[in-house]
């Protein structure tokens, strides 16, 4: 998904290629940061387990998904209820 257009990017904008690029370099080097500086101080992290990870992953998207459902709803209920908007003038 890196290249999303063959043509080049406007004049005074970057590529997406690039600022993918960008953004891992800047991760990368705020996470050697973090372990510089948070050393000492890790044992705060002790309560981050893979599993809790998980659970607040499935928790964000099962919540994600109900409210596109909710949003999808509604959004077809006000088009149902504007039946005109859709039919062709009459002549």
């Amino acid at each position: 998904m890196l290249t999303l257009s063959r043509q080049r990017p406007p004049r005074g904008t970057t590529c997406y290629r690039c600022r993918v690029i960008r953004f891992f370099v800047v991760a990368a080097i705020g996470l050697a940061i973090f372990a510089l500086v948070a050393d000492d101080r890790l044992h705060y992290l002790q309560s981050v387990t893979p599993m809790r990870a998980a659970l607040a992953i499935w928790a964000i998207g099962i919540a994600g998904l109900i409210i596109k459902i909710v949003l999808w709803k509604l959004e077809s209920r006000e088009a149902s209820a504007d039946p005109e908007q859709g039919e062709p003038p009459a002549a």
